[in-house]
Protein backbone atom coordinates (compact mmCIF):
# COMPACT_ATOMS: atom_id res chain seq x y z
CA UNK A 1 0.00 0.00 0.00
CA UNK A 2 3.08 2.55 0.43
CA UNK A 3 4.17 1.73 -2.55
CA UNK A 4 0.96 3.16 -4.18
CA UNK A 5 0.97 6.26 -2.05
CA UNK A 6 4.35 7.17 -3.22
CA UNK A 7 3.77 6.81 -6.82
CA UNK A 8 0.99 8.81 -6.59
CA UNK A 9 2.70 11.79 -4.92
CA UNK A 10 6.08 11.23 -7.14
CA UNK A 11 3.80 11.04 -10.33
CA UNK A 12 2.12 14.81 -9.13
CA UNK A 13 3.01 17.56 -11.13
CA UNK A 14 5.84 15.54 -13.37
CA UNK A 15 5.96 16.60 -17.14
CA UNK A 16 4.14 14.05 -19.37
CA UNK A 17 6.53 11.65 -21.10
CA UNK A 18 5.46 11.01 -24.70
CA UNK A 19 7.66 8.84 -26.03
CA UNK A 20 10.27 6.18 -24.40
CA UNK A 21 13.37 8.32 -25.57
CA UNK A 22 11.48 11.44 -23.00
CA UNK A 23 11.49 8.46 -20.74
CA UNK A 24 14.87 7.40 -22.07
CA UNK A 25 15.90 10.90 -21.34
CA UNK A 26 14.47 11.83 -17.97
CA UNK A 27 15.92 8.07 -15.79
CA UNK A 28 19.25 9.35 -17.82
CA UNK A 29 19.25 12.85 -16.38
CA UNK A 30 18.12 11.72 -12.69
CA UNK A 31 20.93 8.76 -12.64
CA UNK A 32 23.94 11.17 -14.14
CA UNK A 33 22.71 13.49 -11.57
CA UNK A 34 22.49 10.85 -8.82
CA UNK A 35 18.46 12.06 -7.90
CA UNK A 36 17.08 8.78 -6.99
CA UNK A 37 13.83 10.81 -6.40
CA UNK A 38 13.89 11.53 -10.15
CA UNK A 39 14.83 8.36 -10.48
CA UNK A 40 11.91 6.84 -9.33
CA UNK A 41 9.58 9.15 -10.66
CA UNK A 42 10.35 7.66 -14.04
CA UNK A 43 9.57 3.83 -13.61
CA UNK A 44 7.03 2.13 -14.08
CA UNK A 45 4.44 1.31 -11.44
CA UNK A 46 5.22 -2.73 -11.81
CA UNK A 47 9.17 -1.90 -11.42
CA UNK A 48 8.09 -0.44 -8.00
CA UNK A 49 6.06 -2.59 -6.82
CA UNK A 50 8.83 -5.52 -7.60
CA UNK A 51 11.63 -2.91 -5.91
CA UNK A 52 9.15 -2.83 -3.03
CA UNK A 53 8.70 -6.30 -2.52
CA UNK A 54 12.67 -6.87 -2.49
CA UNK A 55 13.18 -4.43 0.23
CA UNK A 56 10.71 -5.55 2.23
CA UNK A 57 12.79 -9.03 2.63
CA UNK A 58 15.40 -6.78 3.43
CA UNK A 59 13.40 -4.80 5.85
CA UNK A 60 12.10 -7.92 7.12
CA UNK A 61 15.72 -9.10 7.81
CA UNK A 62 17.11 -5.75 9.32
CA UNK A 63 13.77 -5.95 11.43
CA UNK A 64 14.84 -8.97 13.02
CA UNK A 65 18.73 -8.22 13.81
CA UNK A 66 20.13 -11.36 15.62
CA UNK A 67 21.61 -11.11 19.11
CA UNK A 68 24.77 -12.57 17.54
CA UNK A 69 27.48 -10.15 18.00
CA UNK A 70 29.15 -10.67 14.55
CA UNK A 71 25.27 -10.81 12.65
CA UNK A 72 25.15 -7.62 14.91
CA UNK A 73 28.38 -5.74 13.72
CA UNK A 74 27.60 -7.35 10.12
CA UNK A 75 24.69 -4.83 10.07
CA UNK A 76 26.37 -2.05 11.92
CA UNK A 77 28.70 -2.17 8.08
CA UNK A 78 25.95 -2.62 6.18
CA UNK A 79 24.29 0.61 7.32
CA UNK A 80 27.43 2.37 7.92
CA UNK A 81 27.95 1.34 4.06
CA UNK A 82 24.37 3.22 3.28
CA UNK A 83 25.27 6.10 5.23
CA UNK A 84 22.34 5.38 7.39
CA UNK A 85 21.32 4.03 10.93
CA UNK A 86 20.66 0.32 11.86
CA UNK A 87 17.15 1.16 12.94
CA UNK A 88 16.90 3.49 9.93
CA UNK A 89 17.56 0.31 7.83
CA UNK A 90 14.72 -1.12 9.04
CA UNK A 91 12.46 1.54 7.29
CA UNK A 92 14.41 1.50 4.18
CA UNK A 93 12.96 3.23 1.02
CA UNK A 94 12.88 2.49 -2.09
CA UNK A 95 14.42 5.74 -2.63
CA UNK A 96 17.01 5.11 0.03
CA UNK A 97 17.80 2.23 -1.63
CA UNK A 98 18.18 3.38 -4.95
CA UNK A 99 20.06 6.69 -3.53
CA UNK A 100 22.38 4.13 -2.07
CA UNK A 101 22.86 2.55 -5.48
CA UNK A 102 23.65 5.77 -7.04
CA UNK A 103 26.19 6.81 -4.36
CA UNK A 104 28.42 3.30 -4.89
CA UNK A 105 28.14 3.00 -8.76
CA UNK A 106 31.52 4.57 -10.39
CA UNK A 107 31.24 6.25 -13.69
CA UNK A 108 31.88 4.28 -16.38
CA UNK A 109 32.49 1.33 -14.55
CA UNK A 110 29.77 -1.79 -14.39
CA UNK A 111 26.60 -0.51 -13.30
CA UNK A 112 23.39 -2.13 -11.81
CA UNK A 113 20.35 0.23 -12.46
CA UNK A 114 21.45 1.32 -16.19
CA UNK A 115 23.71 -0.55 -17.97
CA UNK A 116 26.94 1.67 -19.30
CA UNK A 117 25.33 1.30 -22.92
CA UNK A 118 22.15 3.49 -21.53
CA UNK A 119 23.99 6.07 -19.94
CA UNK A 120 24.56 9.04 -22.00
CA UNK A 121 25.74 9.61 -24.82
CA UNK A 122 23.78 6.47 -25.16
CA UNK A 123 22.89 5.56 -29.16
CA UNK A 124 19.67 3.77 -29.87
CA UNK A 125 20.42 1.22 -32.21
CA UNK A 126 16.71 0.18 -33.00
CA UNK A 127 13.32 0.67 -30.86
CA UNK A 128 10.12 -1.32 -30.78
CA UNK A 129 6.55 -0.57 -30.34
CA UNK A 130 3.28 -2.70 -29.29
CA UNK A 131 0.38 -1.50 -27.74
CA UNK A 132 1.64 0.06 -24.21
CA UNK A 133 4.91 -1.43 -24.57
CA UNK A 134 8.39 -0.42 -26.09
CA UNK A 135 12.08 -0.92 -26.13
CA UNK A 136 14.65 0.20 -26.69
CA UNK A 137 17.92 -1.74 -27.96
CA UNK A 138 21.18 -0.47 -27.38
CA UNK A 139 25.14 -1.54 -28.04
CA UNK A 140 26.32 -5.01 -26.87
CA UNK A 141 22.59 -6.54 -27.08
CA UNK A 142 21.59 -4.18 -24.04
CA UNK A 143 17.71 -3.25 -24.64
CA UNK A 144 15.43 -1.22 -22.12
CA UNK A 145 12.03 -1.60 -21.52
CA UNK A 146 9.05 0.86 -21.31
CA UNK A 147 5.31 0.56 -20.89
CA UNK A 148 2.72 3.50 -21.57
CA UNK A 149 0.83 4.92 -18.83
CA UNK A 150 -1.98 7.29 -18.47
CA UNK A 151 1.41 9.88 -16.88
CA UNK A 152 2.94 9.10 -20.26
CA UNK A 153 5.88 6.05 -20.57
CA UNK A 154 7.76 4.88 -17.93
CA UNK A 155 10.80 2.73 -17.64
CA UNK A 156 10.25 -1.03 -16.44
CA UNK A 157 13.43 -2.45 -14.88
CA UNK A 158 13.85 -6.38 -13.75
CA UNK A 159 14.18 -5.86 -10.38
CA UNK A 160 15.63 -9.13 -9.59
CA UNK A 161 18.89 -7.45 -11.24
CA UNK A 162 18.65 -4.11 -9.63
CA UNK A 163 18.32 -5.79 -6.18
CA UNK A 164 20.68 -8.61 -6.21
CA UNK A 165 23.41 -5.95 -6.87
CA UNK A 166 22.46 -4.22 -4.01
CA UNK A 167 22.68 -5.31 -0.65
CA UNK A 168 26.06 -3.78 0.62
CA UNK A 169 28.13 -6.47 2.27
CA UNK A 170 26.53 -9.71 0.81
CA UNK A 171 29.47 -12.30 -0.50
CA UNK A 172 27.99 -15.72 -1.38
CA UNK A 173 30.25 -17.38 1.64
CA UNK A 174 27.97 -19.07 4.23
CA UNK A 175 28.35 -18.02 7.36
CA UNK A 176 30.10 -20.18 9.83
Amino acid sequence: MAIFMSVAVISCGKKKLDTPEAALAAVQDAYTRRDAKAFIAVLSKETLTELDEKIEGMRSMFQSIPENPQAAQAFEHMAKQMNMSVSKLKELTIEDFIGYMMRNEGSGSETTLLPKEMLPPAKVLRRTEKGNKATLYFADDEKLSFIKTEAGWRVHLDADSVAAGGIPGQTNEDPE
